[in-house]
């Protein structure tokens, strides 16, 4: 490094960096004419191509010849006029600062890359899940209309005869039968019965042109689940056959306070009462209990399914077991309640004739005892 103070001179002149003093320009000019007139020699005795000036097709671009000349200087110049400080570095210095700066530069493109990939990543994911959710919604679309198509063309099961259905064994699943509206129909064997069938008879002839209704009586509770009044039915049965000598339980069917239906002798035997008769007793003694809805209801429905299925007469005689004979059965609150039914016969009361009595029925035939 090295320094040069000179100050300007006062016809403006310039010093190059030798320390001689610029020529002038009026000095430069003089000395290209006379390089350009002499001879075609440069100054150490060295020919120059004659034909660049001589031959008029090779016309010049960027050839100067220049001779006897000093202090040229081509291409842009920068004049400093007063003190100049001028700084050497060596390549590896240089070279560490370029190197310094093109990883800048990288970094800056990269942050900048970073900066735009974070500004399209909310975009990106929004769409993602977008996509997502459509996919999700078309699929749980596509596995209902599976189910539903399955469930259309599944073959449905041919129904067997009513009397199947309520009273048969070929029960779908162990299940009980239904009379409608959850009145259940429970059999011998789902409430435990005793096999006597061998002991019984007199067959029930069909269609039965009388129906009598009982109750139970002598302070019996109501039964109001399945479990108990198939206990309670187990001890009717113990009773009768062992008390009272009787071949099986006395009536055709019985009726829980829920409603529901218990097989006892069924549609082919005839009951212990009178062998023209279905009889349907009321579980419980209802000269203290009232019945319930769902009780009433279960009779009704059992002697609707009798008569559609031609078990009784479609123009049956309901009677109350106390038209029939001495008895309290089957309760005055059950009493009250039959004979404003339909089918209610007024016989046996208030001077009218016996019951049965156009059947050749006698007072006896209402208490066989069968």
């Amino acid at each position: 490094m090295f320094e040069e103070t000179n100050s300007p001179t006062t016809d403006n002149s310039l010093w190059t960096l030798q320390g001689r003093q610029r020529p002038s320009p009026a000095q430069r000019l003089h000395n290209l004419t006379s390089s350009s007139s002499g001879s075609s020699t440069s100054s150490s005795g060295l020919p120059l191509p004659q034909n660049i000036f001589t031959n008029p097709a090779i016309q010049p671009s960027s050839v100067i010849n220049l001779n006897h000349s000093t202090d040229v200087v081509i291409g842009p110049m920068t004049q400093y006029q007063g003190p100049v400080s001028i700084y050497y570095m060596d390549y590896m210095e240089a070279h560490a600062m370029q190197t310094a700066a093109g990883i800048n530069s990288n970094n800056a493109n990269g942050n900048g890359s970073a900066n735009r990939s974070r500004d399209k990543s909310p975009s990106r994911r929004a769409t993602r899940n977008t996509i997502l959710l459509i996919t999700l919604i078309l699929l749980v679309l596509a596995t209902g209309l599976v189910v539903l198509y399955v469930e259309l063309n599944r073959p449905k099961p041919e129904l067997p005869s009513n009397k199947a259905i309520y009273f048969g064994n070929n029960y779908d699943h162990h299940t009980f039968p239904n009379l409608g509206n959850g009145h259940l129909v429970v059999d011998r064997t789902q409430w435990g019965a005793a096999e006597t069938t061998n002991g019984l008879t007199i067959p029930l002839k069909q269609p039965i042109p009388y129906v009598l209704i009982t109750h139970i009586g002598v302070q019996s509770q109501p039964c109001e689940n399945i479990y108990k009044c198939s206990i309670k039915m187990r001890t009717i049965q113990d009773s009768a056959i062992a008390e009272k000598g009787l071949p099986d339980i006395q009536s055709n069917f019985y009726v829980s306070q829920e409603g529901n239906i218990y097989v006892g002798r069924g549609w082919d035997w005839a009951n212990t009462y009178a062998n023209q008769t279905l009889a349907i007793t009321f579980m419980g003694d209802y000269g203290r209990y009232k019945p319930s809805h769902k009780q009433l209801e279960g009779v009704q429905f059992l002697l609707a399914h009798a008569v559609a299925n031609r078990n009784v007469e479609v123009d049956y005689k309901l009677v109350a077991q106390n038209q029939t004979k001495t008895t309290r059965s089957p309760g005055a609150y059950v009493y009250q309640e039959i004979r404003n039914w339909p089918h209610f016969y007024g016989c046996g009361m208030d001077g009218a004739t016996a019951c049965g009595i156009e059947l050749g029925m006698r007072t006896e035939s209402w208490d066989a005892k069968q």
